[in-house]
């Protein structure tokens, strides 16, 4: 070989070590293992070759506080199919991000939580080896939330009311917990004021035991919502905001807690044993809170008397129910109120003075944040002659002397009782009755056996009874209203006599009976009537008082289920209403053993007669709704457990839920009245 030649080839070795030197010449270098990384910053851009094959590179930054990072890497080699691998400070392999193809440029993007040292690995996915550089970029942006750490509830920041607080939905999957006390009940609004673009807002709220309580979220991103809440035991209070989507946000949302407290100086007054006791005439103000709420009131009441109970303010969307209760916690009656905001007045008669109680409630279960008022007013109706409102209580009245006395509570009857000692005629005349009561006069015997009667044709109407006496003795006067109302108004009657003439046997001289002549003698006569039986002409007739207990009319006493007859109830059976007649005015009688076909009750109101006068079961019942209630004067038949009964309603007494009545009992359809 010639010396042209050996240099020739000496130059082209020359050439080929300088192009393979260039090449592989990398600043960064030697950076191939985790603890040779580069250190570099952020928004630097750095060059580095993946050379020889199968080579990685290496890099380091620190990151001073949370925030989002993106590494992007560009320029990358045509046939380099790139990784950037991402580690903690403790080499700890976190996540990664690949090329799909040769040459494509590739992000990585992480949310940093926990200041610290980060490493990137970079690397092609075919082990192949470049001549090319490929280009790298950091960039960080720092997310500092000044409540942070609260990404677990224990850890919860403590707002104030009205402050506007600001925070960071960050990282992926984070939740910010938030903590505030209360030192009554209220309510409370917590309302999300702006959000990132792209978060579909929650807002969760939490009791003080951490128990998760309801929550509210946002339709679509972007949304402000608004969470509000009922307090009603003061105390810790939590709320967490999260993004439903589970995203990371570096820009903050806002949010507010407002807080209204309802001060209630009845409370507790939830249940009837916890009532608040209040003056009659006294305006008292509440609220209905929380939501389901109940409040009770009790009160005294020392005499008969029209009881008023009128609300007087109610929240706009408070549909108000009052119910009212007995001294022993029994249910009465109540009233409805037919619209949200609409003003209701509760009446009753009350004839048992005794302590009685209050409830207001909104039949929606709403609670309110504004207040409602009352105000119970009472008139008094003493009546001087009761107890007389069974007749072996009747009061005892003197001929010419003008009575007076109430029809009063609702169904009552007053009884009166007077001596005629010789035969001649009486005259009752009820001439000053209330406006609305259409009257009635009774007249019965000695063994309280009704004899006669007088309606009177209009309410208001005066009216007069004549009877001729043949048998001198106790007679008795029943005095009530046809509709069975009360009133609060005075009725009068008198009692005035004519008798005839009778020879005295003693000296043979005939003798005038007067007025005061048979009056005198009822001192000196006896009534020999025995109190648990009562008579008709002819026939004798046992006196039972029916009550809610139930009552067996073939034993005479009172029975247990399921042998007892029936029972006194305050609405109709079936539970169904009858046109003419208001449940809380009026009893009725329910037997126990209903039809065993249509389940229906077996009762039939025979009218107006006397009792003595009702031989046969009848062919038909008294069907819902049109069955009567219990009216004083009236015959019921009824089906018992083991026959039948008829029986004659001597008085009601609707506070006592009671029916005093004359019965008598048949195994079977057919009644014999004892002779």
């Amino acid at each position: 070989m010639g010396k042209l030649t050996i240099l020739s080839l000496s130059l082209a070795l020359m050439s080929l070590l300088v192009t393979f030197c260039a090449c592989d010449q990398d600043v960064n270098e030697p950076n191939n293992e985790l603890g040779d990384a580069s250190e570099i910053t952020f928004d630097q851009y750095v060059s580095g070759n993946i050379y020889p094959a199968r080579e990685g590179d290496f890099y380091k930054f620190y990151a001073n506080s949370p925030g989002i990072l993106r590494v992007r890497l560009t320029d990358v080699p045509q046939d380099m199919r790139a990784r950037i691998d991402f580690y903690g400070k403790n080499f700890n392999w976190i996540t990664r991000a690949d090329a799909s193809d040769a040459g494509d440029a590739i992000t990585l993007g992480f949310d940093i939580v926990e200041p610290q040292m980060y490493y990137l690995g970079i690397v092609d996915l075919d082990g192949k080896a470049h001549n090319e550089s490929y280009s790298l970029r950091a960039t960080f942006k720092p997310v500092v939330d000044q409540n942070e750490p609260n990404g677990e509830i224990g850890d919860a920041t403590n707002v104030d009311f009205d402050q506007v607080v600001n925070g960071y939905v960050y990282p992926t999957n984070d939740g910010d917990f938030y903590k505030f006390y209360t030192e009554t009940p209220g309510n409370v609004k917590v309302n999300l004021e702006s959000v990132p673009d792209e978060m579909r807002a929650r807002i969760d709220f939490y009791g003080r035991n951490f128990n998760w309580i309801t929550r509210t979220d946002a339709s679509n991103s972007g949304d402000v919502i608004t969470l509000e809440r009922e307090i009603a035991i003061p105390g810790w209070n939590y709320i967490g905001i999260v993004d439903l989507e589970k995203k990371a946000h570096d820009e903050t949302y806002s949010f507010q807690v407002s807080f209204k407290p309802i001060v209630d100086l009845n409370e507790p007054n939830n249940e009837l044993a916890d009532a608040r006791e209040i003056n009659l005439s006294q305006s008292v103000s509440s609220y209905i809170y929380p939501s389901g709420e109940t409040d009770l009131y009790k009160f005294q009441l020392n005499e008969p008397g029209i009881l008023v109970v009128k609300m007087e303010n109610v929240p706009e969307d408070m549909r108000t129910r009052m119910d009212f209760y007995g001294k022993n916690f029994n249910w009465i009656t109540r009233k409805d109120a037919s619209n949200p905001g609409d003003s209701i007045t509760l009446e009753r008669d009350i004839g048992n003075p005794q302590w009685y109680y209050l409830g207001i409630l909104d039949l929606e279960g709403k609670g309110h944040e504004n207040e409602y008022s009352f105000q119970a007013s009472f008139e008094e109706v003493v009546d001087s002659n009761e107890a007389n409102n069974q007749i072996g209580d009747a009061t005892e009245v003197a001929f010419g002397q003008a009575t007076s006395g109430y029809i009063f509570p609702g169904g009552d009857v007053d009884f009166y009782k007077f001596y005629v000692g010789n035969p001649g005629s009486i005259k009752v005349k009820l001439d000053a009755i209330p406006e609305e009561m259409r009257g009635r006069i009774d007249i019965y015997g000695k063994n309280f056996n009704w004899i006669t009667r007088k309606d009177a044709t209009f309410a208001g109407d005066a009216i007069t009874l004549n009877y001729d006496v043949i048998n001198p003795g106790w007679y008795y006067l029943g005095i009530m209203g046809l509709e069975g109302k009360a009133h609060n108004e005075e009725y009068s009657f008198t009692l005035t006599s004519e008798f005839a003439s009778v020879v005295d046997e003693t000296n043979g001289e005939t003798k005038d009976v007067s007025e005061n002549d048979g009056q005198a003698s009822s001192s000196a006569s006896s009534d020999s009537k025995s109190p648990s039986t009562s008579t008709l002409p002819g026939a004798s007739y046992p006196e039972a008082v029916l009550t809610h207990e139930g009552f067996d009319f073939s034993q005479g006493d009172k029975g247990t289920y399921p042998t007892y007859d029936g029972e006194i109830i305050y609405w109709q059976s079936g539970a169904a209403t009858h046109p003419d007649y208001a449940r809380e005015e009026y009893l009725w009688w329910r037997n126990t053993h209903l039809d065993d076909v249509n389940f229906a009750s077996q009762t039939k109101d025979m009218g107006a007669v006397d009792i003595a006068t009702v031989r046969e079961v009848p062919a038909e019942w008294d069907k819902s709704p049109l069955i009567p209630p219990l009216l004083v004067g009236h015959t019921i038949v009824a089906k018992c457990y083991d026959g039948y009964v008829k029986f004659q309603v001597i008085s009601i007494d609707l506070t006592a839920e009671s029916a005093t009545v004359k019965y008598w009992y048949s195994s079977g359809t057919t009644f014999s009245d004892p002779m």
